[in-house]
């Protein structure tokens, strides 16, 4: 994705151009976690974390959207897709 390419919102039928591209803006790639199950009834303290796990989406871009039908808006990397390629 570069700025410059058409792009269609994953959740919607709205299309839009890329703007602007912040990388790695949101997320992480590891955290502390509490690896195997919790006993039921039990609260979660911090103390009880006992691994570094990868984190579900990862680092995360953030793009700024200006949208045909719309105000521009910022969104995640995985919620916009590329129609075409600017190139």
């Amino acid at each position: 994705m570069k700025v410059g390419d058409l792009v269609r919102d994953v959740l919607g039928d709205r299309i839009g151009f890329v703007e602007r591209i912040d990388v790695d803006y949101f997320g992480a790639n590891q955290a502390l976690k509490i690896l195997g199950p919790i006993p039921r009834g039990k609260a979660i303290q911090p103390w009880m974390v006992n691994g570094i796990a990868p984190t579900k989406n990862g680092i995360q871009d953030r793009v700024l959207v200006c949208w045909t039908d719309g105000l521009p808006e910022y969104r995640k990397s995985n919620e916009i897709e590329v129609i075409s390629e600017n190139r």
